[in-house]
């Protein structure tokens, strides 16, 4: 409690004003108390003195009436911020999303231009929200790191967004499938244009992930490939969560491919082989 009230100015100004006020009715209702009893105990005096001990008991009767309602204000504000406390603590609601295509073809230019929702005048439906313009939503919601495996990647609006969020220095890595960045229509040659650092698998089987993790919180994982034909054509499904139980083990897979296909990795390995045989010939 004293922690939270030390990081939140506002909070402590409440936290003050309420102690102040609590303070003066005290005292009010103190030094009412003390002019009853000084008052009523001098049963000689005048005439005056009672009129002053009349006063006093209205006096008395008024603050009592102040005392009363600056308590009942103090405890509706002290409720209020009792109910501001709560919803701080509590923790926020855990995202779980699903998403299924293949995806309406509508216009998502206002998603990468929020400024200016009407710049775009092409004849698709416009201001729609889809399976993919979700998509696109969570992607661009990076705001430090996006890490990509994916096994073809050919769709231009997905490759904007990641472009997009390059030139917002989110640091970014690919990972894909060597026989399918010669495809034709692949991005990936866009992205390494661009400065984006980008990996192949060197193994002899298909890297057949389709998984991106935004953040390292975000978890975006599913039968889509980042293609234009999964995304209108295909019966596909798409699961976004952040669930740290189903977020931490892509990220750990992420980062052994990562390591594993290290071109420099696997140059070392090739130059190590002539060696080998020439010793085993020597032999």
């Amino acid at each position: 409690m004293r922690k939270k009230v030390q990081q939140d100015p506002a909070l402590a100004n409440v936290c003050v004003k309420l102690l102040e006020d609590s303070v003066r009715i005290a005292a009010c209702h103190w030094l009412s108390d003390m002019s009853v009893k000084v008052t009523g105990g001098d049963e000689t005096a005048s005439d005056t003195a009672s009129s002053r001990v009349v006063a006093t008991e209205a006096n008395t009767e008024m603050w009592t009436v102040k005392v009363v309602g600056l308590g009942l204000v103090a405890l509706s504000l002290t409720l209020e911020l009792l109910v501001w406390f709560l919803r701080r603590l509590r923790p926020g609601r855990t995202l779980n999303e699903v998403l299924f295509f293949p995806s309406e073809m509508v216009c998502v230019e206002h998603i990468f231009t929020p400024s200016s929702p009407y710049s775009c005048f092409c004849s698709m439906p416009h201001g729609v929200e889809t399976s993919f313009s979700r998509l696109l939503r969570r992607i661009l919601s990076a705001t430090s790191s996006l890490d990509l495996c994916v096994f073809a990647f050919s769709n231009m609006d997905l490759c904007r967004a990641v472009l997009a969020l390059h030139s917002r220095r989110v640091t970014i890595r690919v990972l894909t499938d060597k026989d399918y960045t010669a495809i034709t229509g692949s991005q990936i040659g866009v992205l390494r244009k661009a400065g984006i650092c980008v990996r192949c698998d060197v193994a002899s089987v298909y890297m057949h992930h389709k998984f991106a993790v935004v953040d390292g919180r975000l978890l975006i994982t599913g039968s889509l490939n980042w293609t234009l034909t999964a995304v209108q054509s295909n019966m596909e499904n798409i699961l976004i969560t952040e669930e740290p139980e189903l977020v931490r083990p892509f990220i750990k897979e992420f980062d052994r491919l990562w390591v594993n296909n290290d071109p420099a990795r696997y140059h070392r390995s090739l130059d190590q082989k002539p060696a080998l045989v020439i010793a085993r010939t020597n032999d």
